[in-house]
């Protein structure tokens, strides 16, 4: 038998990117004024092919970092999520006449070696609605799911940088959400959805220790807070 971890109040989050690794400790809280507090996190550099094009070559090298940080915490048990960002992945943002498409509407093809997904972002002005697509090969999904078995992680939950930050644009807004002000934000910024989450916004969902840069790692932290809303709350 082994310990069961808490299953809404804390999350280990990993996200993969092509020059680093980032791990971040995550508690939901009611003592703060956010909802979440941010208790660990540290990024690993990967300056030696350790990882290209999210393919991993050296899994001993970012094994050792992985099971340092939940060492270092006393985490060995943690549920983990993980959040791929880079070449290796296919994201594209697709208009619909539908917002209820079926799988067939997008007209890709299903083949055994690529897994695909979509959401649901906005409508556009022209009575069209734009989607999120990704897709990534089955291989890829294995190699994430090898290093899990063999670090002994307990991961629960493998996506995009991109849906992870879209889970963080929608709980900074909480019930105030509108898809017509994501439209408004993901034009005016290009569909660059890392600009859409200020620092301040950030802040507003998340304590962050004064010790950590924010400006310089926004981007993962908010990565990592969506991956806790889309697996540790409602």
């Amino acid at each position: 038998m082994w310990p069961i971890p808490a299953l809404e109040h804390e999350l280990i989050s990993i996200s993969f990117s092509p020059d680093s690794v980032a791990c971040s400790w995550i508690q939901k809280t009611t003592t703060g004024t956010a909802p979440l507090i941010l208790r660990a996190y540290k990024r690993y550099l990967l300056t030696n092919l350790e990882l290209e094009n999210l393919t991993i070559f050296n899994p001993t090298v970012i094994k050792k970092h992985i099971t340092s940080f939940l060492q270092e915490h006393n985490l060995s048990n943690a549920f983990i999520a993980i959040s791929l960002q880079g070449p290796g992945l296919m994201e594209k943002f697709v208009t619909m006449p539908t917002s209820t498409p079926h799988h067939t509407d997008f007209g890709i093809a299903t083949v055994s070696n690529v897994q695909w997904e979509y959401r649901y972002l906005y409508p556009s002005d022209h009575g069209q609605y734009v989607f999120y697509v990704y897709s990534f090969p089955r291989s890829l999904l294995l190699q994430y799911k090898l290093l899990a078995i063999a670090a002994q992680l307990n991961v629960i939950a493998i996506t995009t940088k991109t849906m992870s930050l879209l889970d963080t644009y929608k709980n900074v807004f909480g019930t105030a959400f509108r898809r017509s002000q994501l439209a408004i934000d993901m034009m005016r910024h290009n569909n660059n959805i890392d600009k859409l989450i200020s620092v301040d916004a950030l802040r507003r969902i998340i304590t962050i220790p004064a010790e950590i840069g924010v400006l310089a790692e926004k981007s993962s932290i908010a990565s990592a807070c969506g991956l806790f809303f889309s697996e540790r709350m409602p």
